[in-house]
């Protein structure tokens, strides 16, 4: 009798147990609590994988628009140009360097192109030159508009966790953690846009000097 008073108290016991387990992840279901965490670490490591692809393909950009700066005849430019591309390849950037970086490249490309449809004829120095960044200019732009992709990607998950979130001071968290990425959103596309322009126009200009453009004119932009 006193063993079955035993197991009857120890089974009464996990009864209450389990049912205060069930009401604390039905709570924290109710609050978003696992399903948010695990979004934000999701949406976290997503732009993270953004964000090194996009540094990686702006270090090859503005190392080429440094080349093209070099041949418009405008060293200060190619050095500046030169130096971003040289910290983006180092791969320890800071948000802000990625902003920066960003800008620059824009900058530069409107500037090029605005030199470009000068239409000037090439000397035999910017001749060399030109030739030398034709190719890399193509390539590292394509690389780039690649990322049109993963970039309308990230956004739809970022603001499909934005919107689970229920507590305004959780989105506001969310928002700040994901600046970066949402300022590639919002920025880089039109980037891309730009940087495909530029690389027609400047295809164009090299073939009306006689430059071979054979290697770079079956790259693909996807633009």
């Amino acid at each position: 009798m006193k063993q079955l008073k035993i197991a009857f108290i120890f089974i009464f016991c996990i009864g209450i147990s389990n049912n205060v387990d069930a009401q604390f992840k039905d709570l924290q279901n109710m609050m978003g609590g696992d399903k948010k965490e695990s979004s934000s670490a999701d949406i976290t490591s997503i732009q993270a994988n953004l964000i090194s692809d996009l540094t990686d393909a702006l270090g090859d950009v503005l190392a080429a628009q440094a080349l093209i700066a070099e041949a418009q005849g405008n060293k200060e430019l190619a050095a500046a140009l030169e130096n971003t591309a040289n910290k983006m390849a180092g791969g320890d950037v800071s948000n802000d360097d990625i902003k920066g970086a960003v800008q620059q490249t824009k900058e530069a490309a409107e500037l090029q192109q605005e030199e470009i449809n000068k239409k000037n004829v090439m000397d035999g120095e910017a001749k060399k030159l030109y030739a030398k960044a034709l190719l890399p200019y193509i390539k590292s732009v394509a690389k780039t508009a690649k990322l049109s992709g993963p970039i309308k990607d990230f956004m739809n998950e970022a603001q499909n966790s934005i919107k689970s979130i229920k507590n305004p001071m959780q989105i506001r968290k969310l928002k700040s953690s994901l600046d970066t990425g949402l300022f590639v959103g919002k920025n880089v596309p039109k980037l891309i846009v730009t940087l495909g322009k530029s690389s027609k126009d400047l295809l164009t200009y090299s073939k009306d000097n006689g430059l071979d453009t054979s290697s770079a004119d079956d790259i693909e932009l996807d633009l």
